[in-house]
């Protein structure tokens, strides 16, 4: 029995491994607070470590954990809670360098929609196809190519009415 608790824990903890990182970036990009976004995603492992679930394989997971944070961000900005809590530019959710070169498409992705924002996000720093978004998402992949397309040409309006 402990072998088989032994290794439910060394599944758990690849899991965290191997996608809390890209959790926290997700969430910090929908709450724009690190405590916030780090509350989140503790809070998805921690409901998956009380009850554990049985994936597929790995995409399975990612998915689910991709879906579960992005659930938990939108009932975040339905709460009060996060009226109260000092704000973080979604530029901190890249490394320092990085943060200098796109600060003003971050700022100008702020200012999107948030499923416009998710679909940029997955799209091109999660390196996700359309489909692949699509079914992460449960929309259709039309539904997400539309929005896809909808964000890029409203970034290149912000950018291009963008005095510096």
């Amino acid at each position: 029995m402990k072998t088989q608790n032994h290794a439910g824990y060394d599944a758990f903890e690849s899991l965290v491994t191997a996608h809390y990182d890209m959790l926290l970036r997700l969430a910090l990009h929908h709450t724009e607070n690190r405590a916030e976004a780090e509350d989140i995603v503790q809070d998805v492992f921690l409901a998956l470590l009380q009850k554990p679930k049985l994936f597929r394989d790995e995409e399975h997971a990612k998915a689910f954990l991709l879906r579960t944070v992005i659930n938990r961000c939108k009932d975040y900005h339905k709460s009060k809670r996060h009226t109260h809590s000092v704000a973080l530019s979604a530029a901190e959710a890249f490394p320092a360098p990085v943060q200098a070169a796109f600060t003003p498409i971050v700022q100008a992705m702020e200012m999107l929609r948030p499923e416009y924002r998710n679909v940029l996000y997955l799209h091109f720093y999660e390196q996700y196809s359309i489909r692949e978004i699509a079914q992460l998402l449960g929309k259709s992949p039309n539904t997400v190519s539309s929005w896809l397309t909808r964000a890029k040409s409203h970034l290149r309006e912000v950018m291009d009415h963008d005095p510096t």
